[in-house]
């Protein structure tokens, strides 16, 4: 169940208000083809998904990182005192008023956007850096539901479901990004779409953080963590 939590997340940061009118953009910059010619993409199929493929897995390696790390600081945070994982539900719930609207934090209405690496488009491996980072400097919108994921993370029980949990986020936030380059034209056009529903996607996210937040506090996180 946490995986599938974390997957979601990953999906809704995706269709965060802070990425979703950029998605086009970022796609024509990946795969070095104008928004055309990635309308039709019968005829560079192959190149879409190789570049889009080597920009998710730029985009991962940080997350599983961080992911991995979260979970070691947090291991040594709770093995101090149980109290930390309420101060985790907290601050997830925070995040959670944040997206809902109700609270405004100007720390995650700051962008770390490492823009300069998204100029050098030539090789797979730019490709791979341009991955690198969007996942070390994601932008306002998605910082609430990556921030905690990480929280989940911390509250892990070693350091490698921390990084699972990041890896499987990161697959909710990269994947997108190849099926809206295969599809092309219909991609394009549910973009549009769901671009109409920006705010009840914020209002889903903001839910969901304080349904986790909650859990986080009571100690429940058993009903979404099985036991290993």
């Amino acid at each position: 169940m946490d995986y599938i939590l974390a997957f979601t997340a990953g999906i809704l940061s995706f269709t965060s208000a802070c990425i979703l009118p950029l998605i086009p953009s970022y796609l024509a910059v990946i795969t070095g083809l104008s928004i055309t010619k990635l309308k039709d993409s019968r005829h560079h199929r192959s190149r879409i998904i190789l570049r889009i493929s080597m920009f998710i897995l730029g985009l991962i390696i940080p997350l599983i990182l961080l992911g991995m790390t979260a979970s070691s600081l947090g291991s040594v945070a709770l093995s101090y005192s149980e109290n930390f994982s309420k101060l985790f539900g907290f601050i997830v719930i925070l995040f959670g008023l944040h997206l809902l609207g109700l609270l405004k934090f100007q720390l995650l209405n700051r962008e770390f956007r490492l823009d300069f690496l998204f100029k050098k488009k030539n090789s797979l491996w730019s490709v791979a850096l341009m991955g690198l980072a969007f996942g070390f400097g994601w932008t306002p919108c998605i910082g609430p539901m990556l921030s905690s994921i990480l929280i989940m993370a911390a509250d892990s029980e070693t350091m490698w479901r921390g990084g699972r949990l990041l890896f499987v986020y990161g697959l909710g936030l990269g994947l997108p990004f190849l099926v809206i380059g295969i599809i092309s034209t219909l991609g394009f056009q549910f973009l549009n779409n769901l671009k109409k529903h920006i705010r009840t996607i914020s209002f889903i996210s903001g839910v969901l953080l304080v349904i986790l937040g909650v859990l986080l506090i009571t100690g429940n996180m058993a009903y979404i963590t099985p036991t290993l």
